[in-house]
């Protein structure tokens, strides 16, 4: 199956990851998590709310009933603590490591948090902690990928070492359109 079509099919959507992420938050907050309070968290309606949980318990990741409190089960706690971790990790990376501003780092993280695979994310700490400590060794690796210009030295995919079919640095840099939001569609 090609990887675009498996991206349909990872066990946790952005919005549901939000939402555990969301009744963890509040249970560690406030002892509980209701359907208001999750509503009020997420800034969402009462009954999007019910209707995630809904889909939520139906994957097994929530237990609630009608009118109580959600509680997270414990597949629904794991994949929420695992989700906050790999955003929290990817923030630290792109904004300590990377030098991208804290707010963009952090809705890049959010935007990627429940989508990258154990393997990579462990990977990525091992990595992070190494650029990140300090140690002599590493500070020369910083400083030169800090002073490295956003502009390909080669231009030439033929001698780029990265490169494969086009240059990704040309590509990168460049502004693309922004589509529009639905929202905007409807005007």
């Amino acid at each position: 199956m090609e990887i675009w079509k498996r991206y349909q099919e990872k066990e946790l959507s952005h919005s549901m990851a939000h939402y555990l992420q969301a009744v963890a938050a509040l249970k560690k907050e406030k002892g509980f998590a209701r359907v208001g309070d999750i509503a009020d968290h997420l800034g969402v309606s009462k009954s999007g709310v019910t209707s995630m949980l809904r889909s939520l318990a139906a994957r097994g990741l929530v237990d609630h009933e009608r009118y109580g409190c959600v509680e997270l089960t414990d597949t629904g706690k794991e994949l929420a603590a695992r989700t906050q971790c790999n955003r929290e990790l990817l923030t630290v990376f792109f904004r300590d490591v990377l030098g991208v501003p804290a707010e963009v780092a952090n809705e890049d993280a959010c935007m990627i948090e429940h989508l990258v695979s154990q393997e990579a994310m462990t990977r990525l700490l091992r990595l992070t902690a190494i650029l990140s400590s300090g140690e002599e060794d590493t500070a020369p690796v910083l400083d030169r990928y800090r002073r490295t210009r956003r502009v390909c030295p080669h231009h030439d995919v033929e001698a780029c070492d990265i490169c494969e079919e086009h240059c990704l640095v040309e590509m990168i840099a460049r502004d693309l359109p922004r589509p529009r939001v639905a929202a905007e569609r409807t005007r």
